[in-house]
């Protein structure tokens, strides 16, 4: 019988530094099997995205791009394969611990956080999870920038209405989450920059994992954000695909474009990041002051859960694009001349909506 093998997992949350700690993981991947942790390879390089989309059920599979672009034969034969693999590559690697990072984990909860469960029961070890919190308010506008980015045609305003105490309401999801994993340890973490240690994510991670001896080495940061007015060059852009090519969702085109846009914009001074106005964003943080209270108290002994203000300097709450802007986008994204009247005409009517 196998020794049992100690499990770290990180649950995210999305929009938390997630990408920034999973570079670190893969560039010390030597360094990490040093101190006996396994940063597996099979279910993905960087961010272990196979890992959590095997324990997902069917129908879920059938709704996310990510499946989509696996292109396996079944999600039965692919679960089977990609969890063959990983126990290969467990008892290959003879190590005591193995960490896992994936940020869409954070949310999981039924048959899907059933399996995992019963996978981590199998290595026959502890259990640490480790999760980052970040303000609603700032996670809210950040995460609204990303739906646009895979094909949400709905204003910020409209889409922030939306429940999202599943996600949100971080006492009920933590809770869920202790329950479901058997009371395994559960390691949380504010995501401000004054509350990591030595003002450092990389060090703050490892240190909420329980690695030591790894260097807390600065991984480079690409800065993917859009300003306020090229979101809303890409909202319209989807409103283009769902209406004249019945396309919506992420797509490898959407996702060319995206990259293409990141990469031309960097070039150029930023405008105004989107957000809401002070006045919403005060009234959505209220929603959740019991529940941040409640995770303040048992994890840090605060009333305060978090104590960064929001983000403020050089936003807008105006989203709007000038139509005779569409050519300059349609340049920096290298669309066919063949789609600038389209966009031009959805861009004048979201304009008069504004």
């Amino acid at each position: 019988m196998p020794d049992p093998t100690d499990v770290i997992l990180h649950i995210g949350t999305g929009k938390t530094g997630t990408t920034t700690i999973q570079h670190l993981m893969r560039l010390s991947r030597a360094a990490l099997a040093e101190v006996g942790v396994l940063y597996p390879t099979s279910p993905g390089p960087v961010r272990h995205t196979k890992f959590g989309l095997s324990f997902r059920t069917d129908d879920d599979l059938e709704k996310m791009p990510a499946w989509r672009r696996m292109k396996a034969q079944s999600p039965e034969k692919f679960r089977r394969r990609v969890q063959r693999r990983l126990l290969a590559e467990i008892a290959e690697a003879a190590l005591p611990r193995v960490l896992f990072s994936d940020e869409a984990l954070y949310g999981f909860s039924g048959v899907p956080l059933e399996r995992l469960r019963d996978f981590t029961d199998g290595l026959g070890g502890q259990v640490r999870i480790v999760v980052y919190l970040r303000r609603q308010d700032d996670h809210l506008i950040s995460y609204y920038q990303q739906q646009v980015k895979v094909g949400e045609t709905s204003r910020l305003a409209d889409w922030s209405t939306r429940d999202r105490s599943s996600t949100y309401d971080y006492a009920r999801r933590l809770a869920h989450w202790r329950t479901e994993m058997n009371h395994a340890a559960l390691v949380v973490r504010r995501f401000e920059p004054r509350a990591f240690l030595d003002g450092s994510l990389e060090a703050d991670f490892l240190a909420a994992a329980g690695i030591e001896g790894v260097p807390a080495t600065p991984v480079e940061r690409r800065n993917e954000s859009l300003d306020a007015e090229a979101v809303e060059f890409l909202r319209v852009y989807n409103l283009y695909l769902a209406e004249h090519q019945g396309q919506t969702g992420q797509s490898v085109e959407r996702h060319a474009l995206v990259n293409r846009l990141v990469d031309r914009l960097g070039e150029h001074p930023a405008g105004p990041a989107l957000t809401l106005p002070p006045a919403l964003l005060d009234t959505f943080m209220e929603t959740w002051e019991a529940t941040n209270r409640t995770v303040a108290r048992e994890h840090f002994g605060d009333d305060l859960l978090f104590s960064d203000d929001r983000r403020s300097a050089r936003t807008t709450d105006e989203q709007m694009l000038d139509p005779d802007r569409i050519d300059h986008y349609c340049e920096l994204a290298e669309l066919p001349a063949g789609a600038r009247d389209d966009l031009h005409r959805i861009a004048v009517r979201e304009a008069a909506r504004s």
